[in-house]
């Protein structure tokens, strides 16, 4: 799904009231096997929306940088005790992210990368911000899955491709009807499909 103007699409969105797929027990627990305890880690979470995925890698552990291309959404955020900060940043835009660091142990991407303009590009970026060893977690619903009229805020089966050809170690796990990716840049070259 192509958006023009995503701040203002998104923004008016959340504005009205509009909510998302809340995060559930089998998500948390899949990505906390993946990403492990933050130990004071940066993490990343681009698209945060109201912050609830943010939330939840503060209490892992994670120093989390959650980013919005609207103000909107972040404005809706709980307070947490950990250590969050929001910015409303388009991560698509050409010219450099306004970020005070540059390596990331976790970045994740939840219900993003179906509407995602440059994909390629957007993969660039992300690969240059994750730290040695670091993971990019990505969710997402299959288009192939979904009902006709709501295919376009899933992904096709070339834009999986796209998405895990150019990882070292490239995990997808099916739960219910989305698919949740863990990518690793480096490690054994493989890839790796379960479903539950």
């Amino acid at each position: 799904m192509t958006i023009e103007n995503p701040a203002d699409y998104w923004g008016d969105l959340w504005t009205a009231g509009r909510r998302y797929s809340p995060l559930t027990e089998p998500e948390t627990e899949l990505l906390d096997e993946h990403a492990g305890p933050g130990r004071g880690r940066l993490a990343l979470d681009i698209g945060c929306g109201d912050g609830a995925l943010a939330r939840h890698l503060a209490g892992l552990g994670y120093q989390v940088t959650g980013l919005d291309c609207t103000p909107a959404a972040p404005a809706l955020a709980e307070p947490t005790d950990g250590p969050v900060q929001y910015r409303c940043v388009n991560f698509e835009a050409p010219q450099p992210l306004p970020l005070p660091q540059r390596a990331f142990a976790l970045i994740t991407a939840r219900l993003v990368f179906a509407f995602i303009k440059d994909k390629p590009a957007f993969l660039d970026r992300v690969r240059s911000l994750l730290d040695f060893g670091g993971v990019f977690w990505v969710v997402t619903p299959m288009a192939e899955r979904l009902p006709p009229d709501r295919a376009s805020t899933g992904i096709t089966s070339a834009e999986e491709e796209l998405l895990t050809r150019l990882w070292a170690h490239a995990r997808s796990i099916d739960v219910g009807s989305l698919r949740y990716y863990a990518l690793r840049a480096w490690g054994d070259a493989s890839i790796e499909k379960r479903g539950c």
